[in-house]
């Protein structure tokens, strides 16, 4: 799954927590949070019988089709394997609460002054140091800030955040020397004046920068170049301020971490912790055979794992989505704006509906993913509480009301032959774009295929076949002509504002959808005057329904993560927030080696 601009450095254990309805043969207690909007399956922390060793390898599965590009630097990475083995050594600044606002848990606490317009960014700590053993001040902040806005740069999240900084447009285009909004105090505070106060500054991975990059390290290498460096890849030489450092790497395969000594939070008991990534066909196998301590579980493939005797299964509600969109334009790249194809073949707003009430999400969710998967009805996913509109009915399945609309909009079977022909009465055909995941998502898509050839939609797949996770971000980033319509899922972070995923300056927006009502909208959601709780769900269930109906993006599913932990781990928990960013420091083992499934 790919990742968005907001959060990228909460993957791996940075887990929301869930409330316990089977406890799976091992000792389990209730963990629970606001976030929480159903009851789960499986409970939210395990605690296993047996004296801790001193030391030992953890061994951590990556359950993934698609090996790692080897990147780790979190300014850089786009997607949930590099993430994953990055978030280990590549540590944000800020620290959040069991509601996901910013606290003063992490490298630095803000303050918010909204008359001023002022975010105070202070250190919580002054003798705070690199993996390298070189002092972190808050240069390396500022340093950050500065580089990401450099012509260079070549990631994606130099977003509204940033621009958002006073001084930063000129700066960025080079007609100013410093940026003007930020205000370094002393070694350890910088206040950033800022144009607009947004409700998504209160939140981690919201719209206050959270990158630091060592400014020793990166300060001597063009910005152009940070991709290619060794010091932003999987090698010894990575230097970051997470819970571990590198030792040693098999390329795009794994990665063996040993605890870094200079780490904030305290020490790390293990002596090591290695890194796999493992196929979705093996990883059950693999489990049950005692070879990896931690994997999060194809839910499709519960019923061959649930009862083994080796492990706990753990759940959580999963920060993320499944969703249809469409390829309806370009990113300017010279703007910096997503710009509208009025040509393209998705335009019209009731094809789209139809395809979204074409699916029986639910259905599939039960058959395929044993329940696990649930219809999701709304772009703001039931995760983020109040500011979900669980009142939104959605795109449920609804065929004889998807064939209402293709009929309206034109589409008719001219022919005969249950197939519709396009408006001009011409052949007819959607090329949808797919990533490669499991069995059972290949067995969905060609579900989809023939439910929307039941409404008469011709809908065949790009290459002819699903597509390898990389290359498929890479192509539907790209826009390819070729591509009508693809199916994708975020990892939403825990900034409930999806500006950065559908905006008219995102470059994650990959539809490239942009109106004028929708920009608003976002706008409203992005104001001061949604530090208002009351005017906040307003302004967000405003948006919601109007996605619903320009339909550019259909939601599909929300899911349930699980999590499958060795009984020779003492104790793991799937809290998220302050507990979770030090669950490295808490981390023991029981036997030298894995425990196997007797």
């Amino acid at each position: 799954m790919r990742k968005t601009s907001k959060i990228m450095s909460l993957a791996a254990v940075t887990l929301l927590s869930a409330s316990v309805l089977a406890a799976c043969g091992a000792k389990s207690s209730k963990s629970s949070s606001s976030a929480e909007q159903a009851n789960l399956s499986f409970p939210g922390e395990v605690t296993n019988d047996g004296a801790a060793i001193k030391g030992g390898q953890f061994k951590y599965a990556i359950v993934a089709a698609s090996s790692s590009t080897g990147l780790l630097i979190d300014e850089l990475t786009n997607t949930t394997v590099d993430s994953t083995f990055g978030v280990l050594v590549d540590e944000a600044m800020f620290g959040y609460d069991g509601e996901r606002k910013l606290d003063d848990s992490g490298l630095a606490k803000v303050d918010f002054d909204l008359k001023a317009k002022t975010i105070t960014v202070s250190l919580t700590g002054k003798d705070y140091k690199w993996s390298d053993g070189e002092s972190f001040t808050i240069d390396d902040y500022i340093f950050t800030i500065e580089k990401m806005s450099d012509k260079g740069y070549t990631g994606v999240r130099f977003d509204d955040g940033f621009k958002n900084i006073i001084g930063m447009e000129e700066f960025a285009a080079g007609k100013a020397d410093s940026i003007s909004g930020l205000e370094k105090v002393d070694d350890y505070t910088v206040v950033l004046h800022v144009k607009e106060m947004s409700p998504s500054m209160m939140y981690a991975g919201g719209d206050v920068p959270s990158y630091v990059t060592p400014k020793h390290i990166f300060k001597d290498i063009p910005v152009a170049d940070w991709e290619k460096s060794e010091y932003a890849r999987a090698n010894s030489k990575f230097v970051g301020m997470g819970a571990f450092k590198i030792k040693e790497v098999v390329s795009g395969e794994s990665v063996t971490f040993v605890p870094n000594e200079y780490y904030y939070k305290g020490k790390v008991e293990l002596d090591s912790l290695k890194m796999d990534i493992v196929s979705p066909d093996t990883i059950v196998s693999e489990m049950k055979a005692g070879h990896y301590d931690y994997a999060e579980m194809p839910t499709d493939q519960l019923d061959t794992f649930k009862n083994a005797s080796n492990i706990t299964v753990l759940g959580t509600l999963d920060s993320s989505y499944e969703y249809l969109s469409f390829n309806l334009g370009k990113y300017d790249a010279d703007t910096g704006k997503n710009v509208m194809n009025p040509d393209a073949k998705m335009n019209d707003v009731k094809l789209r509906q139809a395809m979204g009430y074409a699916l029986d999400t639910k259905t599939a969710g039960d058959k395929l993913y044993n329940g696990l998967y649930h219809p999701a009805n709304s772009l703001v996913i039931s995760f983020f509480g109040d500011l979900h509109d669980a009142d939104l009915k959605g795109y449920t399945y609804d065929p004889d009301k998807a064939k209402a609309l293709l009929d309206e909009a034109g589409y008719k079977d001219v022919d005969g032959d249950g197939i519709r022909e396009d408006k001009n009465g011409k052949p007819f055909k959607i090329s949808l774009a797919v990533r490669k995941r499991t069995e059972a998502n290949e067995a969905l898509i060609q579900q989809y295929q023939n439910w929307w050839k039941e409404v008469g939609l011709n809908v065949e797949l790009y290459t002819g076949r699903t597509m390898e996770l990389n290359s498929f971000y890479d192509t539907i980033e790209a826009n390819d002509a070729n591509i009508d319509a693809y199916l994708a899922g975020w990892s939403t972070g825990y900034d409930p504002n999806p500006t950065g995923l559908w905006g008219p300056e995102a470059k994650f927006n990959f539809s490239r959808y942009v109106s004028d009502e929708n920009t608003k909208l976002l706008q409203a959601i992005g104001s001061e005057a949604s530090f208002d709780e009351k005017k906040n769900i307003e302004n967000y269930k405003k948006w919601q329904e109007n996605a619903e109906k320009e339909a550019f993006a259909i939601p599909l599913f929300e899911s349930e993560k699980l999590i499958a932990i060795n009984k020779r781990v003492k104790y793991f928990d799937t809290k998220y927030g302050s507990a979770s960013k030090a669950q490295w420091t808490k981390v023991e083992l029981t036997a030298e080696a894995g425990i196997a499934e007797k």
